[in-house]
């Protein structure tokens, strides 16, 4: 019989219950591009002095929905989701805006509510009467960026998210306004998904350490060219990019997650660059990014997908 060790458990894996790459490589993906957005100017700011250049509705008011999880009137979501929580970005003299009172019917509230920041909505402990007129400022992302995992039973490709005349805004009964925020994805968004096609090769002798090189795909959706066009290009020239991934696991242990189980942010948040230094993982080189486009039979419908190569050292 060889000489070398006989495995009867696992190698490098010490619990069922732990995120491993993949889900590692997807989740820190997602976060380096909401933040990496942000810090080029990848935001909306909503004030309620603002006028909508297509009337009618306005982005500051929140409109009731109905969801089976809550009674009419404690629900209200805005126009756009993933308002942005995150603090500490700084662009051409510019910051998102921080998230203070809620006006109901002009009246400011203070408490007895829950800001659901991915959602992009506001749970009130108590109903309130759905005539009411609820309105709020606060920042939204331009890019809206999912893990192809976390998605839900079913989804929504939302069209012109960013009007507000339209009819079908206020209707609570049928449209694609009358499903929840967190079934609607709108658009430009990029989905992230790791694809079944990976490589491994010794690192070093003696260690058991692996040079894992793993195919993860980028697909961008948008309503026009131009978006499309600038958000390839911006994963492109990321070609041999260095970012450091940061220990899901350890986080989750920790509970220092900025976002709670129903959206909203805890004290003491820790933005990403706090995490990538506090939890730091493995170092991951982006490599291989290789664009295409993707056919599609909606006029409005642009899309294209990016390629990408991520190779970590994994021992």
């Amino acid at each position: 019989m060889s000489d070398c060790n006989i495995n009867t458990t696992f190698k490098n894996i010490s619990s069922i219950n732990n995120d491993l790459l993949l889900n590692i490589l997807e989740s820190n993906l997602k976060h380096y591009l909401d933040w990496a957005f942000l810090n080029i100017g990848a935001w909306f700011d909503v004030r309620i002095s603002n006028e909508t250049i297509y009337a009618t509705n306005s982005h500051y008011k929140l409109l009731p929905v109905e969801d089976p999880s809550y009674i009419d009137g404690q629900v209200w979501q805005g126009i756009r989701k993933d308002w942005v929580w995150e603090n500490g970005i700084v662009y051409h003299d510019s910051s998102p805006m921080v998230i203070g009172n809620i006006y109901v019917n002009g009246t400011p509230i203070y408490s007895g509510f829950v800001i659901d920041y991915p959602n992009g909505r506001i749970l009130f402990d108590s109903p309130i009467s759905t005539s009411s007129t609820v309105s709020l400022e606060y920042s939204y992302r331009f890019v809206q960026v999912y893990r192809a995992n976390d998605a839900p039973w079913f989804n929504l490709l939302q069209y012109s998210s960013f009007r507000t005349d339209s009819l079908d805004i206020k209707q609570t009964d049928k449209g694609d306004w009358s499903i929840g925020n967190y079934h609607r994805v709108q658009m430009p968004c990029i989905i992230i998904e790791s694809l079944p096609r990976s490589r491994s090769l010794p690192y070093e002798l003696g260690s058991g350490s692996l040079v894992l090189e793993q195919d993860i795909m980028m697909y961008i959706f948008t309503e026009n060219k131009n978006d499309r066009n600038k958000l390839l290009d911006i994963i492109r020239v990321q070609q041999d990019g260095v970012i450091y991934l940061y220990d899901t696991n350890r986080v989750a242990q920790d509970d220092n997650y900025a976002l709670d189980y129903n959206g909203s942010l805890k004290p003491g948040a820790l933005m990403y660059p706090d995490l990538v230094t506090n939890y730091a993982w493995r170092k991951c080189w982006l490599k291989n990014i290789s664009l295409t486009e993707l056919s599609t039979q909606h006029p409005n419908l642009h899309s294209g997908a990016a390629r990408i190569t991520a190779e970590i050292i994994y021992a």
